[in-house]
């Protein structure tokens, strides 16, 4: 009787292509389920990046130190809020625009749909923080002793210890009724070069070329006790009585072709914020954002 002799159907060649499909399909199975903890960090470092606000708390801290040689009382008055410059200038603060608290550049339709968009200026409270306190502090450590009257001016003049700079290329001096037109050489080539590079930038962005308005500069213990009979917010040790200090107003800038201020516009606003910014980090200044007063306080480091 014959045997029927049937195929082979484990043959060698099939058993190792078969196992080769086999590893392969393991092998990409492992590939796409098994991920590694370190690709897990990476991917998080990836798509969870810390906001830009938390460096604010980096910068509150550095400002206490420098201005812990204060004393108590120093810092006390140092805090209260600064006087304005004019008397009409209480009537402009009202208007101060309502994109002073700028929580993100992409968080508001009107700061989205305007000219110029900052990417460096998120927030104005947040990036210019610097205090009062610690402005009193650099001022201390720049700047003149203070004068009582307007009469000890000349004495400064003839030590060379102050700069008039009440006509510039640069920049505008406001009409001021309760400070003088004078700071100390290195606060002068700090407004200087503020000027400067606010053109520049508007020049290179395409913008209408203006200049921006100083709005105070040196005060007399005199002429700070005269602000004090209009104003019950104004503090007796200010870091304007030094000659480092100056405000430039952010509501108006004058046209460099023009006599007439153009007002409240926030491109030009944006633009100016980030020349302070830029001086800031090169830690020639400090600044602190001025809402009441609508101005940007700073003072030459």
């Amino acid at each position: 009787m014959q045997v029927a002799q049937t195929n082979n159907t484990y043959s060698k060649p099939k058993f190792i292509i078969c196992f080769v499909a086999v590893v392969a399909v393991l092998a990409g199975i492992s590939h796409v389920f098994n991920l590694t903890p370190i690709d897990e960090a990476q991917l998080h470092a990836k798509t969870e990046q810390p906001p830009k606000r938390a460096t604010a708390d980096a910068v509150d801290e550095a400002t206490q130190d420098v201005a812990a040689g204060l004393t108590e009382t120093e810092i006390a008055d140092a805090e209260d809020i600064e006087p304005d410059d004019e008397e009409d200038a209480l009537e402009e603060d009202d208007k101060t625009d309502d994109g002073a608290d700028m929580t993100s550049p992409l968080s508001d339709s009107a700061y989205v749909s305007s000219v110029f968009v900052s990417a460096k200026v998120w927030s104005y409270p947040l990036c210019f923080p610097d205090s009062n306190a610690l402005q009193l502090a650099a001022a201390r450590l720049n700047g003149v002793p203070p004068m009582q009257s307007r009469s000890e001016l000349t004495q400064m003049l003839n030590q060379q210890r102050l700069s008039c700079i009440s006509s510039s290329p640069y920049y505008i001096i406001d009409e001021l009724t309760h400070s003088m037109p004078y700071l100390v050489p290195k606060a002068q080539l700090l407004l200087n070069t503020i000027g400067i590079n606010f053109v520049d930038s508007l020049h290179s962005k395409g913008l209408a070329l203006h200049l921006p308005i100083v709005t105070s500069v040196l005060r007399t213990s005199d002429d700070i006790r005269s602000l004090q009979h209009g104003n019950s917010n104004s503090v007796t040790n200010s870091c304007h009585c030094y000659g480092t200090t100056i405000d430039i107003t952010y509501n108006r800038f004058m046209p460099l072709a023009g006599h007439t201020p153009t007002r409240y516009d926030d491109t030009l606003k944006k633009v100016l914020a980030e020349v302070l910014f830029d001086l800031r980090a090169q830690g020639r200044c400090y600044v602190k954002y001025e809402r009441k007063q609508a101005c940007f306080h700073l003072t030459v480091i």
